[in-house]
């Protein structure tokens, strides 16, 4: 993303390195990427590239981040806990942040992750015209 939108800043967000819990005491629910979260090295793919400096890095869970600290982004890629509840509430959330008005990514809308795809079957009922992208895991909506 920090390749292609050469003047933005890109937020990303992830669990704390120490981060152990099975489940979030926030919401309540579990999280089913652990087999994830055990083996990453988080942020491999940006550190010593010339666009880090572009790129801010947090560490926590979604349900009790604030989102306003990204500022009013545009452009989302939600790629969660890929849980029903995590999905909702990431994407609500980067809705309200931009009124509304963004083009929005989801990973792992797949038949492996039910909730994502229940999620975003919602949106299609609200009128929002939620794609998958052809020949992948990802989909889309774009709203202006």
């Amino acid at each position: 993303m920090a390749e292609n939108l050469p003047s933005a800043i890109i937020h990303t967000v992830d669990l704390p390195e120490d981060f152990r819990g099975k489940s979030d005491p926030i919401v309540n629910t579990s999280k089913d990427y652990f087999h994830l979260t055990s083996r990453r090295i988080v942020a491999r793919d940006f550190k010593g590239h010339p666009r880090e400096g572009r790129i801010r890095q947090h560490f926590t869970d979604t349900p009790t981040w604030d989102f306003q600290v990204a500022g009013k982004p545009a452009v989302f890629f939600i790629d969660g806990s890929h849980t029903y509840e995590y999905c909702r509430n990431d994407s609500e959330k980067c809705y309200k942040l931009c009124g509304g008005k963004g083009v929005f990514l989801w990973h792992d809308c797949d038949d492996g992750h039910l909730g994502v795809v229940r999620f975003l079957a919602e949106w299609r009922e609200l009128g929002r015209d939620v794609r998958r992208i052809s020949g992948t895991p990802i989909a889309y909506w774009e709203s202006v």
